[in-house]
């Protein structure tokens, strides 16, 4: 079946890397077909009441929608009532359940003033072939998508929830610290490393646990380490006010207390600041931004590297254009890298690592 997936046009790359990431993880065999004004259009061996369709819809964070294509068209009123018109309805609704037509617009045009009209029209064809409109409780919704220059007719499927990470911010958890990342952008970095679920996932770097909780949302058996003791307090008191369990002990990410090829996955957001605590010392030891972090950054790869099993996935966010090159010394194999602008001080350098 054909389908499409509404982005999120909060970033250029990392919502239809998220979606190819998690069509892999289900192991959904697909060809991409179309890939234009964030619309994504896919070629996927699933039906519409599929398990996997589900899933994707309860893991993806950059995805507003998914839809069934029903079929395609240039921006003339007679050309798109045409592929109303000829669509099989009658294979997506039974006699007797309503319908409605909705108009969304990824880009103003023409019929941004007809966005009333068209959707009446649309709606009247389909009413011919015997159904029923109820614009309040429709049983199926079937939505003009329009485009800078097409227009794509299709059965909405899924809506995403996106309150669900409303409602994880930080400033809503029982323990808060600056510059943590978002419920929505971890849980695309979570999709990025193709973790299922009940498989391992470790947060080497979990802080607040923030990555973990987007983790343990979708199934994954949740494990952070930590140097600092109360961010680890902190973060188990988090997971347990979302209702989540893991694994959080305090200790060093460069001596994980973990077997070889054990992990199947890894997202961390490695520390940026200047200072940490050094293992084997009780003392906060100060030295240069450079030096410090390439030695963490060194020895707390060579550790992903050894308890990730093979061809695991690692995603590391930094705030380095260079790490890429680091990776490049530790038997991995870059599969994709994203740049992230926060604001005008911070840019977020996520990327995807596979053990070789």
């Amino acid at each position: 079946m054909l389908l499409a997936f509404e982005l999120s046009g909060e970033h250029e790359t990392l919502p239809k890397a998220e979606v190819l990431a998690c069509l892999a993880a289900l192991s959904v065999a697909y060809e991409e077909r179309m890939f234009s004004d964030g619309i994504l259009v896919i070629d996927a061996q699933l039906s519409p009441e599929s398990e996997p369709l589900d899933v994707l819809s309860n893991r993806l964070g950059m995805t507003h929608r998914i839809y069934e294509m029903k079929g395609t068209s240039k921006l003339e009123e007679k050309e798109i009532l045409e592929i109303v018109k000829n669509a099989d309805i009658d294979a997506v609704m039974e006699k007797g359940p309503t319908f409605a037509v909705r108009i969304r617009f990824k880009h103003k045009n023409s019929f941004y003033l007809k966005k009333k009209a068209l959707p009446e029209k649309a709606g009247e064809l389909i009413k011919r072939k015997g159904y029923n409109v109820s614009l309040e409780n429709p049983a199926k919704t079937f939505v003009l998508l329009l485009t800078a220059q097409t227009c794509f007719f299709c059965l909405l499927l899924h809506s995403v929830d996106k309150k669900q990470f409303e409602e994880r911010k930080p400033r809503f958890r029982p323990f808060f610290s600056p510059g943590v990342i978002m419920p929505k952008f971890a849980r695309a970095l979570i999709n990025l490393s193709g973790v299922k679920n009940k498989e391992l996932f470790l947060d080497p770097f979990s802080g607040t646990g923030g990555i973990l909780m987007e983790a343990g949302m979708i199934g994954a058996r949740i494990m952070g380490i930590d140097v600092q003791e109360k961010m680890v307090k902190g973060a188990n008191a988090n997971l347990r006010f979302y209702g989540l369990t893991g694994d959080l002990i305090v200790g060093d990410a460069t001596k994980i207390a973990l077997k070889n090829n054990s992990v199947d996955a890894v997202v961390t957001d490695i520390p940026y600041g200047r200072s940490s605590l050094i293992s084997g010392s009780s003392n906060f030891i100060t030295e240069s931004r450079s030096l410090f972090l390439e030695r963490l950054y060194r020895n707390a790869l060579d550790e992903i590297h050894r308890v990730l099993k093979a061809r695991g996935k690692a995603v590391i966010v930094s705030n380095s254009s260079s790490f890429h090159l680091l990776s490049r010394k530790h038997d991995f194999h870059v599969l994709e890298e994203h740049i992230y602008r926060v604001h005008k001080s911070l840019t977020r350098y996520i990327t995807v690592l596979e053990k070789e």
